[in-house]
């Protein structure tokens, strides 16, 4: 997608059907995922996806093709060569395990503009098991929408390679269309565990201060109002 599609325009395969979170510089429709790309950190902004039940349940194989995105301009563009020896995970935003419901979509979550650098300790364990627990909520809900991506308070501050920002931390907002009902996480870039997520679950509403994004907001605002300002439980959830 070009960088001048504006934000109106961006549909992408019904991954953003309740609209964009933010705008970006560059907007990418990948058949698994959309992204709404940041040229000042070389990371997504944001990257949104609807799953199913069904299409979670679909497994091919992991392609761990790791790959520049040749769609942004190249001083804008991560590399391989920024990850290397950095310390860092290449950590996806749209999980490779979620998105592999087609070898296509699988191979396309592999792209580094579906990435943002995550230490191991998160990415390999809270981090890891939460994009599993979605994939449960989706087969239980039938079908959710998810954005997720990085947090940088005060804007970036640590840089790994040319230029590829090290967020502060990462959100995810998780909604399930038919029931109206919305789960949002925000957690500090370190190592956590399975049992540490129940500590950063946290409200829609706060998420959006955080970020100043606004998700959901093609809604009814009532229906949006009340979802976003309620915290659930894991376990209710």
């Amino acid at each position: 997608m070009s960088a001048g599609l504006q934000a109106e325009d961006f549909t992408c395969n019904g991954h953003v059907e309740f609209g964009i979170p933010a705008q970006a510089d560059q907007y990418l429709c990948r058949d698994g995922y959309a992204v709404g790309y940041d040229y000042q950190t070389k990371n997504p902004a944001w990257v949104a996806y609807h799953i199913t039940g069904d299409g979670v349940s679909i497994r091919n194989r992991r392609s761990n093709s790791f790959k520049p995105d040749k769609t942004i301009p190249s001083q804008y563009r991560a590399n391989l060569s920024d990850y290397s020896k950095s310390g860092y995970d290449r950590g996806h935003m749209a999980p490779s395990a979620t998105m592999d419901y087609t070898p296509k979509a699988g191979k396309e979550s592999f792209l580094l503009t579906n990435m943002a650098p995550q230490l191991p300790g998160l990415n390999r364990n809270g981090w890891r098991f939460l994009e599993k627990e979605i994939r449960e909520w989706a087969v239980d809900h039938s079908e959710l929408y998810v954005v997720t991506g990085p947090i940088y308070y005060g804007g970036p501050s640590k840089y790994i390679g040319d230029g590829v920002a090290v967020p502060d931390a990462f959100f995810k907002v998780v909604f399930d269309p038919l029931a109206f009902n919305a789960i949002a996480f925000i957690s500090p870039h370190q190592k956590i565990s399975k049992a540490d997520l129940t500590s950063f679950i946290t409200t829609v509403d706060h998420v959006e201060q955080v970020t100043d994004m606004d998700f959901n907001q093609l809604l009814s605002k009532n229906y949006e109002n009340t979802m976003e300002s309620t915290q659930w439980s894991l376990s209710d959830w």
